[in-house]
């Protein structure tokens, strides 16, 4: 047992993992409900600022450890393209297709960012390395897809949430090649903060500002704080005390809790065609999520270069 390691957790490993475990699910199940309240007073690109800069203030600090912020002066090109893909463009997808999604719906939506990073991995290697389990998993998700969006319910605003997922899942594939040798925290803190005067920029030419009340700082104060600052750290954690195939369970987890949330607080509703397309995304994305967990896979290789994103949210 190291040094900085907490005696309680190292005598009891498994239930430390299986706490992050929920935690995580929890924290990034959560955001499309406080998009929603938040939604209720302020515009999508001023909710999207607002809780990059709030979470760029948590995770800021952790740059000048260790000398960290060098990767923002040495690799600012491709951090600030990871910072679109990954957080601006995402986030403001997502805030503006929740005027017309529900939260809970667009949780389910957003898992299905590891069928689009099957999809572009099919595309980069010709699919010669897709198994039929793949190929299931990619089917399934699809068709819940098109159950979902003929659904009058979702509208357009489905098509932006869908985007944002394809956006989560380009930025995944990307990390593995522009940063193989940059522990992930601190590639999340880095994009967070490059997004941040990005968002506000496009907010204050965009949108009127309104001064938020005291229950849409409390909606923001929590998806800066807890769905994306703690989101990540609990999930880095996770990844270094599980392995990166536990904590990819979160992805169709998560979208679970959006919807349980989405019912009980915001009193949302789900048709039976609903539910059927939710559940053709997640069993697609668990198929898809299987496929990746092969016997041979060295976690500890993967878990320095597992593809993270800001938020799951």
């Amino acid at each position: 047992m190291t040094s900085d390691q907490d005696p309680a957790t190292a005598r009891h490993p498994k239930f430390a993992s299986a706490g992050l475990f929920v935690l995580v699910s929890v924290l990034w199940g959560v955001p499309y409900l406080f998009n929603d309240i938040a939604l209720q007073q302020i515009g999508p690109l001023w909710i999207a600022a607002v809780r990059v800069a709030i979470a760029g203030l948590a995770l800021g600090p952790l740059l000048l450890r260790d000398g960290r912020w060098r990767s923002i002066v040495e690799r600012w090109p491709s951090l600030l393209l990871l910072a679109v893909v990954e957080v601006a463009l995402p986030f403001t997808l997502i805030a503006m297709g929740q005027r017309t999604v529900p939260s809970g719906t667009t949780g389910v939506l957003i898992a299905l960012e590891p069928i689009f990073v099957a999809l572009i991995a099919l595309w980069l290697t010709r699919g010669r390395d897709m198994t039929v389990t793949g190929w299931a998993g990619l089917a399934v998700g699809i068709l819940g897809v098109i159950t979902l969006l003929g659904l009058d319910l979702t509208g357009p605003g489905a098509l932006l949430i869908v985007a944002a997922a394809l956006s989560y899942a380009i930025g995944a594939t990307s990390i593995p090649h522009l940063f193989p040798d940059t522990d992930s925290l601190t590639i999340a803190a880095a994009m967070i903060l490059l997004a941040t005067p990005i968002l506000l920029l496009v907010a204050l030419l965009s949108e009127p500002f309104v001064l938020p009340s005291p229950e849409t700082w409390t909606a923001l104060v929590v998806l800066g704080l807890a769905c994306s600052a703690a989101g990540f750290t609990a999930f880095f954690s996770l990844i270094k005390r599980a392995t990166p195939t536990t904590a990819s369970i979160t992805i169709y987890v998560s979208p679970i809790v959006s919807l349980g949330a989405g019912i009980v607080v915001l009193g949302e509703r789900a048709t039976l065609s609903e539910g059927i397309g939710c559940a053709l995304i997640l069993i697609g994305a668990a198929l898809v999520l299987r496929r990746k967990a092969t016997p041979d896979l060295n976690d500890d290789v993967a878990a320095d270069r597992a593809p993270q994103r800001a938020d799951q949210a």
